[in-house]
């Protein structure tokens, strides 16, 4: 009878094994599927930041075909176009002229021929002194605007170098900008489908770290109920003949050598004890015969 429940250990043990089989199938098919979910979101994640720098290359087009202008390029010299003020010289001229003409007139009776010959040579002198005045005048009238047309120029130039550092830095801050654009959107697109694969994979390996610890689980429990299968024994001496004591377990249980009247039980000389001199919590009773469990004493049942 210990041969069928020892069987019986066996079968259990076998089903235990193949439950442990099948976890440990479902553990390998859960890796097989983490793999694939890593494709897929790597896929997933390819896509993603494509899709993420079309939107980018878009922008910076735009951004990139804006025009910066110099607000101060092809500014006017108006100082160029200025003229000289001719009109008052001109009067003053023909002021003089014609006052000088009267005089000469007035005084033609009364001089004489010789006297008009030097108020004439007078007249021509201060003439002459009024065109220089008037000469100096208009001189120094182009020697004003041309000063002044040099100085706007001047202030013009320092205008355009300085419109053109705001525009070399306007530009340098495009690219700056542009790139800052670039990287902040892939950084954001990588680091968010990262998050989401480690959340995933996460997910994935607990499930298939639950699958291998059941398999582990069962195959010990198989392994449990095989050991038991090998421990336990009919140890009834109504299955007995040739019994011998040979010695004394450390817990003080009588060891015996035997051989099994059955050869159903076994065939050859056995180690063991009696079913009627142990403890009771290791004996189980089936079909009229004791059975002794020998996982619960300190003696090994074995055949000698």
């Amino acid at each position: 009878m210990s041969g069928i429940i020892a069987g019986a250990l066996v079968v259990g043990a076998g089903v235990m094994a193949w439950s442990s089989s099948k976890s440990a199938k479902r553990a390998q098919d859960q890796a097989q599927k983490n793999i694939e979910e890593q494709n897929r979101i790597a896929k997933e994640n390819l896509k993603f930041q494509r899709q993420e720098a079309a939107k980018m290359e878009k922008q910076k087009d735009i951004y990139r075909s804006f025009k910066f202008e110099n607000p101060y390029e092809n500014m006017e010299n108006t100082m160029e176009d200025l003229t000289i003020n001719q009109k008052q010289a001109q009067f003053e001229a023909q002021q003089g002229a014609q006052q000088r003409a009267n005089i000469m007139q007035g005084m033609q009776g009364a001089a004489g021929g010789s006297g008009i010959a030097a108020l004439a040579q007078t007249l021509a002198n201060q003439g002459q002194l009024a065109s220089q005045r008037a000469s100096a005048s208009i001189g120094q009238q182009e020697a004003n605007i041309n000063m002044a047309s040099a100085q706007q120029a001047s202030q013009i130039q320092g205008l355009e170098r300085q419109g053109q550092a705001q525009l070399e830095e306007k530009e340098m801050n495009r690219q700056s900008t542009l790139l800052g654009m670039q990287m902040g959107s892939l950084t954001g697109a990588n680091a968010a489908v990262q998050q989401s694969q480690m959340n995933q994979m996460s997910a994935n390996a607990s499930l298939a770290n639950l699958h291998g610890q059941q398999a582990a689980s069962q195959m010990q429990a198989a392994g449990n109920m095989a050991g038991m299968a090998g421990q336990v024994a009919g140890s009834d001496r109504k299955l007995k003949k040739n019994i011998n004591k040979i010695g004394k377990s450390p817990n003080g249980l009588n060891i015996y050598s035997f051989e099994f009247k059955n050869s159903k039980y076994g065939e050859g000389l056995f180690q063991g004890v009696m079913s009627d001199e142990i403890p009771q919590e290791a004996v189980i009773s089936k079909d009229g015969y004791d059975h002794v469990d020998y996982s619960m004493l300190d003696v090994e049942f074995k055949q000698i």
